[in-house]
């Protein structure tokens, strides 16, 4: 009875309660301090090309994957398989491959390294996401650029450092390659598109120049 006494008055404020008019629901922004970290976040990221040897947890690679498939896509089609490589063995064998793809080839500029001694395609980092795109799909690689954005911003809002691999690109799609693409699961009808280098970051680079005078406003 006296269990009774004690949700009679519960229950009575409950009626009451879902009697009245429930508020509008609002739009969620961000604002303050969190959308100035977005904007910070977008301004001060930079490519990272030394990593510690230390692994990218689970929960981190969980974050990442969830951001990156949230990004938009032409009519939703979502024309991307991303893989995210952590098996050593494997990594080794990407590189011995471009390695072979590199023997004999000039490299100039920036690229030469490519050819040194030791030198990895991905900057020995423990892991490696491979983004794969619908050959199909008109706009499959814009979307793909558009998801490896948020990689690369919500892995540096987690502490960590990226590289966007391009180089390592037309190797993957060498028919000789093509085990690789396979032994990731990733589907026929699909070519590598973009990789990236993650891992935590082993260096703190400056900012290279940005050319404001390429951006117009036109009224």
């Amino acid at each position: 009875m006296k269990l009774v006494t004690k949700l009679l008055p519960l229950g009575i404020a409950m009626a009451a309660l879902a009697g009245c008019e429930k508020p509008p629901v609002q739009n969620v922004v961000y604002e303050g301090a969190n959308r100035d970290a977005i904007i910070d976040n977008i301004l001060n990221r930079r490519a990272i090309r030394k990593y510690t040897d230390q692994q990218i947890s689970q929960e981190q690679v969980d974050t990442i994957m969830k951001c990156a498939i949230y990004a938009p896509s032409a009519l939703n089609k979502q024309p991307w398989e991303m893989r995210v490589v952590q098996n050593p063995e494997i990594l080794k064998e990407i590189d011995v491959r471009f390695q072979r793809f590199a023997k004999g080839k000039e490299f100039q500029g920036s690229a030469a390294r490519y050819r040194e001694p030791g030198f990895s395609i991905f900057h020995n980092s423990p892991t490696l996401i491979v983004i794969a795109s619908d050959k199909a799909s008109p706009y499959a690689k814009l979307d793909t650029g558009i998801a490896l954005q948020n990689i690369l911003l919500s892995a540096d809002a987690l502490g960590l450092g990226t590289c966007p691999i391009g180089s390592l690109v037309p190797v993957l799609n060498l028919p000789e390659n093509a085990d690789l693409l396979k032994l990731m699961n990733i589907p026929e009808g699909f070519e590598a598109t973009i990789n990236v280098a993650v891992g935590y970051p082993a260096e703190s680079p400056t900012a290279p120049v940005r050319y404001s005078d390429r951006v117009k406003i036109i009224r």
